[in-house]
């Protein structure tokens, strides 16, 4: 269903700097599987999903490489007129708050059938109310009939983030990626929601890139993870194997920072250092001037992906 290959991308800087956020991104997603997406924020993990469907700024990007494809569809450097037909249709988008990404003014009938009118503008009223409906129940809603005409500050945080969901289900596209989607709700609306989405992913044959800080919500959900730091894909593979078997220490150091993934009842323990910018990346590996295991040609040398398992890769020069 998705397809990146050697992706890179350089957006321009507030003060007129290069600055590169992705680099050499090779993914894929197969149908009806979960990819998660790991990372600090500042990884790269917003800007590779919106990267996808052609949603950052034109004006902001400096320059791109390498190829995206959507069910076969090409998306880098697509027209608008294309992408929009892909947008909502083929691919929706969960984002990360959905205050923000709703608008406060209209009920949740009309911004979710704002969705289906886009792509079908001579749909009836009843035919839209009729997907409108299905969407909320797909998303989760008990009785989504008494919610068509509530604004979004009279839900609640998760039937908000519920709400999302059913903008991003209701023209029923083979991909969704849902960009931190549990990160404004309590663990126990966490667990419904992955729950839900997961139910997607099993019961319709959905396709799912799920984007994430923590691990343990990825665990849940995800077939693969992949794991990005600065930009560069540093560790992918089957979930369980990446959660049981981290090999590079950026990983490993992101299990041992989670309480709920370190074994034995032992402390988490932070990650010293912080995230360099885009434009202070180290020369060598990325993750060497934070990590415990580094040797002389770790600064010295951008390591590749190489296989380690099955479907395992990994990018250190100590594997």
């Amino acid at each position: 269903m998705l397809k990146i290959e050697n992706y890179s991308l350089t957006l321009i800087g507030n003060d007129g700097q290069d600055l590169p956020v992705l680099e050499n991104i090779n993914l894929e997603i197969k149908k009806g599987t979960c990819l998660g997406i790991a990372g600090e924020s500042g990884s790269g993990k917003s800007v590779l999903a919106m990267s996808i469907l052609g949603l950052l700024p034109k004006a902001s990007i400096k320059s791109s490489e390498g190829h995206i494809f959507v069910d076969g569809e090409e998306t880098t450097n697509a027209s608008e007129k294309v992408l929009n037909t892909i947008r909502g249709n083929k691919v929706g988008f969960v984002f990360q708050e959905p205050m923000t990404a709703m608008n406060p003014l209209m009920k949740l009938s009309e911004q979710i059938g704002e969705v289906v009118y886009a792509h079908d503008p001579l749909a009836t009223k009843t035919t839209v109310e009729k997907k409108v409906i299905a969407a909320l129940l797909r998303s989760g809603f008990k009785e989504p009939e008494k919610f068509l005409d509530s604004y979004p500050h009279q839900l609640s945080g998760g039937m908000r983030q519920r709400a999302m969901m059913a903008m991003a289900l209701v023209m029923e596209p083979k991909l969704i990626i849902a960009d931190e989607p549990t990160t404004a709700i309590d663990a126990e609306l966490q667990i419904e929601l992955i729950k839900e989405l997961r139910n997607q992913i099993d019961k319709n044959g959905l396709s799912m890139l799920f984007i994430s800080h923590d691990l343990g919500v990825l665990r849940s959900i995800s077939d693969e993870i992949a794991v990005l730091y600065c930009g560069n894909l540093v560790e992918k593979g089957p979930a369980k194997e990446i959660i049981d078997n981290p090999k590079h220490p950026y990983t490993a150091d992101l299990i041992s920072a989670l309480p709920r993934l370190v074994k034995e009842r032992k402390l988490p323990k932070s990650i010293e250092g912080i995230l360099p910018s885009p434009d202070s990346k180290p020369w060598g590996c990325v993750y060497s001037d934070r990590c415990k295991r580094v040797f002389d040609k770790c600064s010295s040398e951008r390591p590749v992906l190489k296989q380690v398992g099955e479907n395992h890769c990994v990018a250190c020069w100590k594997i």
